[in-house]
């Protein structure tokens, strides 16, 4: 029952922080923000753009089940929401949801949200689980990587942008994120 609540609780905000439509300003030099929630095999941690990418590392447990949580925001309205994986080392165990798109090359898998100008929002959420992966290798170093955009005002170009690569590494060791 408590599961069930939490994933109801999630669905409601998720739905309403993404129907907040808003206006783009006429310029617009706020970057935007995201999160990036993980929890599973006893962890639970949310990164943000305030985290120190270049000296954490994210060590996760081959096989085990996590879900996620990832949320773009910009009060001028998000333009673009990608997250970046390795498609051999990370498995997403959910169907991507529209308006949400999925592109795999073979090598990176790309989950993106496309705002509208026209019809801009203030948020959008994307939720799931993934499972990290060994084929052959007893250990595999990978990254996750993070990207929103708004719109950079009704002048268009430059964007903001906020970007962030979480390094991973995948074994059989317990889920732990170790800063340098």
């Amino acid at each position: 029952m408590k599961t069930f609540l939490k994933y109801t609780l999630i669905a409601l905000i998720s739905y309403s922080i993404t129907s907040c439509d808003t206006d783009v300003p006429d310029t617009d030099t706020i970057d935007p923000t995201f999160s990036l929630k993980i929890t599973g095999d006893g962890f639970d941690r949310t990164f943000t753009q305030d985290d120190d990418f270049a000296n954490l590392q994210l060590n996760l447990r081959a096989g085990a089940s996590y879900d996620f949580i990832l949320a773009g925001v910009d009060n001028g309205g998000v333009r673009q929401i990608q997250f970046q994986y390795s498609p051999i080392a990370v498995s997403i165990n959910t169907a991507i949801p529209s308006p949400w798109t999925e592109n795999n090359n073979g090598f990176t898998s790309t989950i993106r949200f496309n705002g509208d100008r026209n019809n801009a929002i203030t948020a959008q959420i994307l939720s799931g689980t993934f499972t990290p992966m060994l084929m052959s290798e007893t250990i595999l170093s990978e990254t996750f990587y993070i990207r929103v955009e708004d719109f950079g005002g009704e002048s268009g170009p430059p964007f903001n942008i906020t970007d962030a690569v979480l390094d991973i590494v995948i074994a059989d060791h317990p889920t732990v994120v170790i800063d340098f």
